[in-house]
């Protein structure tokens, strides 16, 4: 993201010069504080006070003895430790008593440049189950990632925050945009690399062509269930006192979102206030200079955007909330989204909002800080932005987080582990991916089409059954396929086969068949999709599959026609059809679709059945091995027979009767080529 001219620096996420100097007025706590001891005067003391300090230390022996591998619960009664030595024999700072944890599992999410998906939900959980059955005192989430599928972002936010384990980090290492950034949030404390980056969590659509942008209502729909997650972390995280900023983290969400950061004089807090909180409050309009982020100069201010529809997600009865639990929107621009997003906040039971009370007589109490952006893009800050919004726990500039030891000095912790995906789990991850997931499908569908085409078994049918395995069970594996999807897909595969060599010309079994298979495969694309998808998730999973098979369906269509005119001169393609036991091998439809193949025997021809028709098989008429249909029953092998029906790649035989006599050519002697009723 790079920043406009006229703007305090030029890097994202540096703050302008105002900003800078009131950090540099900000109030931090003395290390003197933290390491004050007191100590005894000297003087004459009488072999009383002797014996009730012997006393008192034996008792403070006993009463200060740390117990270790407890949950953070417990170890918050332990007394505080000092801190390790820092390079150079200077003290590390003590360690608050909320913080320390001696055996600490970091859990990664280090995607790339990949999504966070189902699959990476599900092994997050899986390794944080493992961090909680193991004796870990504390969890980090060390985060470098673009973001993901928003249904897998709330899972991992949901399972962070029912941790039995409460002490949890997020280690932002080095980016954490969109999805990335929501999770940082569920965790009770943030702490950054130097170069950190977090923000960004505009809802986007992405497609097989693609990003993608939603439309507005679409949008609104997915900005309730992140408004509700982000302002739940916000107040978990305010309990005691007012830290995490509410319109801070709604304005990562979104754009249109102008906000200006403000100081109590008397009690230090800290908050971001809208334009029209800040007209009320001092009466006057709001500086748009000196954005710390911003896409335009800072001078022609933000464009005008329209308030997002109402999603109306609600069914039944509208809640009612007390005003100090109720949503309050960071901007005009979400004001519609107020009534949806309190019906959730009261059906998970957030608790209240601690942000103060604005009153516009309070004015000489609050000064500005600065401009904290002119909402043209969704809010994105670096570390040191983090550390000044009161988001990053470590100010990077002089406590960077960069390795596992200085993450091990945070927590003051003895152990540190890691626990990395497992291998078994990326090769899911990998097959589950669109574009691997339409390669699969194309591939099935030709092998497929090979199969069902040319005469006699072939290795055409192991690529379609290897290419179908491939396609079910990773899905199965995470969960995406259902056993009512297996059903359905094999289902429609037999149904397809029947209507081809048992009921040809029928098309009921076939049209089911294909509908089957198609909605079997389409909701393989789709996690715990049931029978019928109706949250947004879902929805957006399965137009994103729809439209992967539409492209591998087109794609298959397009070989099918290719392998149809060129089967001959592909070799690769001919071996991977094997003849039949009887040494027979028909020309197949394949052979049968080529522009320059012989005329196919008429109707009254008299031929050998080269293999048993059940009803399909292969007959030898005038010399040539063709494909061909019993009319009705069962034909033997070296039985005479006679075509009735003469189809476009095949051909309909029956029983020929004893007096019956092929000719030269293959016809019945004194017979018309066409059959009539009276033959």
């Amino acid at each position: 993201m790079d920043r406009a001219p006229g703007t305090a620096s030029d890097t994202v996420g540096r703050p302008n010069t105002s900003i800078v100097e009131s950090m540099q007025r900000r109030k931090v706590p003395s290390p003197a504080a933290a390491s004050r001891h007191t100590t005894l005067s000297k003087g004459v003391v009488t072999s009383t006070r002797r014996a009730l300090a012997a006393v008192c230390a034996l008792l403070l022996v006993f009463t200060t003895i740390p117990e270790t591998n407890r949950a953070f619960a417990q170890s918050e009664r332990q007394p505080p430790q000092t801190g390790a030595a820092a390079p150079g024999g200077a003290q590390a700072p003590a360690v608050p008593l909320f913080r320390q944890a001696r055996n600490v599992a970091v859990i990664t999410l280090r995607t790339g440049d990949r999504p966070i998906d189902s699959v990476t939900a599900k092994s997050f959980i899986r390794r944080l189950r493992m961090a909680e059955n193991q004796g870990a005192d504390a969890f980090v989430v060390e985060l470098d990632t673009p973001g993901g599928e928003i249904g897998a972002v709330l899972d991992i936010s949901a399972a962070i925050k029912a941790s039995t384990i409460p002490n949890s980090v997020a280690w932002i290492n080095t980016k954490a945009f969109s999805g990335g950034a929501v999770i940082a949030l569920a965790c009770r404390e943030i702490v950054v690399h130097p170069q950190a980056t977090w923000g960004d969590a505009l809802p986007i659509m992405a497609s097989p062509l693609g990003l993608m942008n939603l439309p507005e209502q679409e949008r609104a729909k997915f900005l309730v269930g992140l408004l509700v997650e982000v302002v739940d972390s916000a107040r978990r995280k305010n309990r005691e006192r007012y830290i995490y900023d509410e319109y801070i983290v709604q304005a990562m969400l979104t754009t249109g979102a102008p906000l200006w950061w403000i100081r109590n004089k008397e009690t230090g807090v800290e908050m971001a206030v809208n334009r029209e909180e800040f007209v009320a409050l001092f009466g006057t309009e709001p500086p748009r200079t000196n954005p710390v982020v911003t896409l335009r100069p800072g001078d022609e201010g933000p464009p005008t955007l329209q308030p997002y529809p109402s999603p109306d997600t609600t069914t039944g009865a509208r809640q009612t909330l007390d005003p100090d639990r109720a949503f309050q929107p960071a901007s005009p621009v979400l004001e519609n989204l107020r009534a949806d997003v309190d019906d959730s906040l009261a059906s998970m039971s957030v608790g209240a909002s601690r942000r103060p009370r604005l009153d516009p007589g309070d004015a000489d109490k609050w000064e500005l800080v600065g401009f904290v952006t002119d909402g043209s893009v969704p809010l994105t800050l670096a570390g040191d932005d983090m550390y000044f919004f009161n988001l990053a726990a470590n100010n990077p500039a002089n406590r960077p987080i960069r390795t596992d030891e200085e993450l091990k000095d945070w927590f003051g912790a003895e152990n540190l582990s890691r626990l990395d995906p497992l291998w078994s789990e990326g090769l899911v991850q990998f097959m589950t991916s669109m574009p691997v997931r339409g390669l699969l499908l194309v591939v099935f569908l030709l092998a497929l089409f090979i199969e069902m085409v040319t005469p006699g078994g072939g290795l055409a049918g192991v690529v379609a059954a290897v290419a179908l395995g491939l396609l079910l069970v990773p899905p199965m594996l995470m969960g995406m396929a259902t056993w009512w999807e297996i059903v359905a897909i094999l289902g429609g595969i037999v149904l397809i086969l029947l209507e081809i060599f048992v009921f040809p010309g029928v098309g009921v079994a076939g049209i089911t068949g294909v509908v089957l298979l198609f909605f079997g495969l389409l909701f393989t694309f789709v996690p715990d999709s049931g029978l019928f998808p109706d949250t947004e998730q879902q929805q957006q999973d399965m137009l994103y599959g729809f439209m992967t098979m539409v492209l591998a369906i087109v794609t298959a269509g397009v070989g099918m026609w290719m392998i149809s005119r060129h089967f001959k001169t592909l070799p690769l393609l001919r071996g991977l059809v094997l003849a039949d036991g009887s040494g027979d091998q028909g020309e197949g439809m394949l052979e049968a679709m080529a522009p320059d193949r012989p005329a196919s025997p008429v109707p009254g021809s008299i031929g050998v059945a080269s293999s048993a028709l059940r009803p399909v098989g292969v007959v030898d008429i005038g010399g040539r091995a063709i494909d061909a249909a019993a009319e009705s029953g069962y034909i033997p092998a070296g039985a005479r027979v006679r075509v009735v029906e003469r189809r476009e790649f095949d051909v309909v035989v029956e029983l020929a009767e004893e007096n019956d006599e092929p000719g030269p050519d293959g016809h019945t002697q004194d017979q018309p080529e066409t059959r009539t009723d009276d033959a």
